[in-house]
């Protein structure tokens, strides 16, 4: 790797790819995901990167739709839900396999969802997958604790995979879809890309790290022990991670 390992991306630009998650790496983390707001600043930066790069996309445990929202930059592309959707051209593209899935994901919403109510969490239903919050929780680990115990069986009974994230606990269709894999899949849609490079905050984000050339932790008191150890750059939340961008974002 060059000493500088941002160098090669600011000097072929176009045969580069910024892939970035969205909430805890261009957007601070709140309480509720519907008040998370990508600053100004950021998306300022995100155009002019758009305009350099040969691909800028937003791989987010978001839906595809809501990551738009929050990134409204024109050029840039988005997979959501752990990339078990695409939003091509404004229209919205399941992976093969996940719409059979869809049912199944909601009626386990409902299922979990008063066991999280017990606990102050609360079930976000995303459509592919599903979401159960707990920063909110009076107590997130009693409620960490109550979701093992109660919620995680009736996810595991309904054939469905899960994982925890940041203050999450998320669960998909049992398919061979993750961060790595979407990453996988806008980069093979780029043939003429020489070189990628993602930056993520979260135990999710080391599937795409294991897929790019430049792996990127943005790192924070919730960050998991291993995503620094997996990245070749570290940097301090959303403001670290902006300076980063900035710098891509300068000509040479």
């Amino acid at each position: 790797m060059a000493s500088n390992p941002l160098a090669p991306f600011r000097e072929d630009p176009a045969g580069s790819a910024i892939l970035l998650d969205v909430d805890g790496t261009l957007a601070p983390i709140v309480d509720h995901p519907d008040l998370s707001v990508v600053p100004p600043a950021t998306l300022e930066v995100i155009e002019r990167l758009a305009q350099r790069y040969g691909l800028v996309a937003f791989v987010s445990g978001r839906t595809a739709v809501d990551a738009a929202r929050l990134v409204p930059v024109i050029g840039v592309r988005f997979i959501g839900n752990h990339g078990f959707e695409l939003l091509e051209d404004g229209v919205l593209q399941h992976a093969p396999g996940v719409d059979e899935w869809l049912p199944i994901v909601a009626s386990t919403a409902r299922a979990i969802a008063p066991i999280a109510a017990e606990v102050g969490a609360w079930v976000e239903d995303k459509g592919a997958t599903l979401s159960v919050h707990l920063r909110e929780a009076p107590d997130p680990v009693y409620a960490h604790e109550v979701l093992v115990m109660r919620a995680v069986p009736l996810i595991n009974a309904a054939g469905l995979g899960w994982r925890w994230g940041r203050m999450t606990l998320e669960a998909h269709p049992p398919l061979a879809r993750d961060k790595g894999t979407a990453v996988q899949h806008l980069l093979a849609q780029h043939p003429t890309i020489l070189r990628s490079l993602y930056a993520g905050d979260d135990e999710t984000d080391l599937d795409a790290f294991s897929v790019v050339d430049l792996a990127i932790a943005v790192t924070s008191g919730e960050a998991p022990p291993d995503l620094v150890a997996a990245a070749a750059i570290a940097v301090a939340g959303p403001a670290g991670l902006l300076k980063l961008l900035e710098a891509l974002a300068d000509s040479e």
